[in-house]
């Protein structure tokens, strides 16, 4: 596949920036979220801790794919659906 127009350094660059400013506030959301539901402060952490690892592995995966990421994606929603009991 041709490469995207819009994907040139610069547009990756500040992708994956905003993904890894926005993350440390995602683990709060998620945590504080998780905590106004009533979960336990275990359970908030670990989605927490979820929430986290999925802006960072699609900042990583911004950053080493470009704009290829979105087929990554759809095929690891694809086998999320898949799995799901």
């Amino acid at each position: 596949m041709a490469p995207s127009p819009l994907d040139t350094p610069e547009v990756r660059r500040r992708a994956v920036r905003t993904l890894l400013f926005v993350s440390p506030f995602a683990f709060a959301l998620a945590y504080g979220l998780a905590a106004v539901q009533g979960a336990e402060p275990r359970l908030a952490l670990l989605l927490a801790g979820v929430m986290l690892a999925g802006t960072l592995a699609a900042a990583a995966l911004i950053h080493v794919a470009g704009s290829n990421a979105r087929y990554a994606l759809v095929a690891i929603a694809i086998v999320r659906l898949l799995t799901r009991r």
